[in-house]
């Protein structure tokens, strides 16, 4: 039999429910309404499956699991998964999210061709956030062993494909197959059976198999690509507009996550078992180091990682010319400190 005390407990919920249906609200819209928060939809790509959303669950959550950040800066952010590319980006077009996360290129595009969509910012700011990986029984000893191999990537358009084109060829590997075999799990998988002889990994999938799966680097794609974004951020014009203020207070409570992690990166370890739960500790302290060192939570708008991925749209046939992305992105929401002339 259910305690009194949870009895009220529903009975309250179900009356707050209540009336949020007869006032035409949504539950989460009513407490942002009464909370005096601003309710912000924000969608991001794998974001359960990337430690490079780890700063968007420290903001969400309050303390002890999080830092509040959000609350603090006057927003309830509602996170919604996207699958990725241009079926997350197409969220900010009908109105069922304010914010999209998604791959780089399809941020753009989305962004050019779309009134209701525009640019306002980039994540995973580093080649690296990407590498590929092989079981030390493959015998790679140098990125020129790869040479005749076949490596795996995710899709076609995708960041993956770009990122293994690109550095294989800058690193001058000759006669690389590559085989689109979509998540990191396929990837491994299809490594270990001899099918290639590696795939594309992050983290924490990555430190996972570092450490417990006698995996391998074999190619680090930042050591020949400098810059480069592995993700944009749109955000729907109509709701930025009007809410001005909620949108920069999202990314000013990001910028202070990513300051909290660069400070506190054994306490953010601690921190992500809770957002991360299948993922042992040390796996996760292993991918936060990582991401630290190449500088993948690095909120300074980088024009040269723009145009990198511009430049790799047209490599890649996704558009026939090059386009001033200066002119595209607006900073206004990003926080001012981070903000950089494309002059």
């Amino acid at each position: 039999m259910k305690s009194i005390a949870s009895r009220r407990a529903f009975l309250t919920a179900g009356a707050l429910a209540s009336v949020a249906l007869a006032t035409g609200l949504a539950p989460a819209s009513a407490f942002a309404q009464s909370s005096g928060l601003v309710d912000v939809k924000f969608v991001i790509s794998h974001r359960s499956a990337l430690l490079t959303s780890l700063p968007s669950y420290l903001a969400e959550f309050d303390a002890p699991a999080g830092l509040g950040l959000f609350k603090k800066h006057g927003v309830k952010v509602d996170f919604t998964e996207g699958s990725g590319g241009g079926s997350t980006l197409r969220l900010l077009s009908t109105g069922d999210v304010d914010i999209a996360e998604g791959g780089a290129p399809a941020a753009y595009m989305a962004a050019r061709v779309d009134p209701n969509v525009e640019l306002v910012g980039g994540w995973s700011n580093s080649a690296s956030v990407m590498v590929w990986i092989a079981p030390k029984s493959a015998h790679i000893k140098s990125v020129q062993d790869l040479s005749g191999k076949k490596l795996g990537y995710s899709g076609a358009g995708s960041a993956s494909q770009y990122l293994i084109k690109n550095s294989t060829e800058l690193a001058g590997v000759k006669n690389v197959q590559f085989v689109a075999l979509s998540g990191m799990g396929d990837n491994w998988t299809a490594s270990k059976a001899g099918v290639v002889t590696a795939g594309w990994a992050m983290e924490p999938f990555l430190s996972s198999k570092l450490l417990h799966e006698d995996a391998q680097i074999v190619l680090a794609p930042g050591e020949y690509i400098k810059h480069f974004y592995l993700e944009g951020i749109d955000v729907n014009k109509k709701f930025a507009q009007a809410h001005p203020e909620a949108v920069k207070g999202v990314f000013q409570a990001l910028y202070e996550a990513v300051q909290f992690i660069e400070k506190n990166p054994e306490k953010a370890a601690d921190m992500a078992t809770k957002f991360f739960p299948n993922t042992p500790r040390e796996v996760l302290a292993s991918g936060i180091s990582n991401y630290l060192k190449i500088g993948a939570w690095n909120m300074k708008v980088d024009p040269d990682g723009y145009r990198a991925n511009v430049k790799g749209m047209v490599a890649d046939g996704q558009i026939k010319e090059a386009f001033d992305i200066g002119k595209l992105l607006n900073q206004s929401y990003w926080p001012e400190s981070l903000r950089t002339s494309f002059e």
